[in-house]
């Protein structure tokens, strides 16, 4: 069949417009595509949430509000899918007894066996744990040697400030609250002040310790969410430092612990093994 003049000049129009478009243009459209495809697939992935909760060790035990069965019970309500605990490595794998951190024996390391949690130990393994704790210790020790008065007004002070906040804690939300974080931190503000650089270096890099474990486990488990397990005095700085780290969505953990529990996610498998 004979087609009209004006078709065939009308497809070699478009076939020359094509060629155009296939040559150099097309190839700058892939690279465009190219160069846009992984910030397309890392929007598609939600933030990996990161859920901090204070713990009370050995207080459990004189907290009515805060016990060791109601720990337990607001881990589960967190609905953790990633566990960071302040422990080191090898206490995850001999889990050794504990006078001051009996939350692990008591509540967590049952929860671990129960919901098969991935887990990551905060502590680092030796020699970069004395490295770190052995000259913050001797500066706090210094400091009891140097100034033996004011010593002893802090630690009144912090006795003080424990008894009012054991007054204060009516509920595990408000051991995770901007109150209590506060009060700790002016604590550890003023304890800086006076015993000095040991203190406030010492401080810092252990926080710091715990906030890179923190951060390898939200970028190995992304869109997961992580419930950081630390002693209270720890909220309030790891609390401010992944409020400032992007692809991090850092959860109100007060906030969820006053909403209506759901039950408890099962984790099939078993625990991952743990890292620093």
């Amino acid at each position: 069949m004979l087609l009209p003049h004006r078709f065939l000049r009308t497809t070699r129009t478009a076939h020359l417009h094509l060629g155009v478009f296939t040559a150099p243009m097309l190839r700058r459209v892939l690279l465009v595509l190219a160069m846009a495809l992984p910030a397309w697939a890392a929007a598609k992935v939600p933030p990996t949430q990161v859920a901090v909760l204070a713990t009370l060790h050995q207080l459990h035990a004189t907290t009515p509000a805060y016990s060791f069965e109601t720990l337990g019970r607001a881990i589960e309500q967190l609905q953790p899918d990633v566990l960071c605990v302040e422990l080191q490595p090898d206490d995850l794998k001999l889990r050794p007894a504990e006078t001051t951190k009996q939350e692990y024996p008591d509540v967590v390391y049952p929860l671990i066996d129960r919901h098969h949690y991935r887990v990551y130990a905060m502590e680092p393994a030796e020699p970069t744990y004395s490295d770190i704790l052995k000259p913050y210790i001797e500066a706090g020790h210094d400091f009891s040697v140097r100034a033996p008065e004011q010593a002893e007004a802090f630690s009144r002070y912090s006795d003080g400030a424990y008894i009012g906040l054991q007054t204060y804690w009516t509920s595990p939300a408000r051991v995770n609250d901007a109150v209590t974080d506060s009060v700790l931190r002016a604590k550890h503000e003023l304890q800086q002040a006076m015993v000095g650089d040991g203190e406030r270096v010492g401080w810092e890099r252990w926080n710091r310790q715990f906030l890179g474990v923190i951060l390898q486990a939200a970028k190995e488990n992304p869109g997961k969410r992580i419930v950081v397990i630390v002693g209270a005095e720890h909220g309030y700085w790891l609390r401010g430092h992944l409020a400032q780290v992007s692809g991090v969505q850092l959860l109100d953990t007060a906030e969820l612990l006053r909403a209506p529990a759901a039950k408890p996610v099962q984790h099939a498998g078993r625990a991952g093994v743990p890292m620093t």
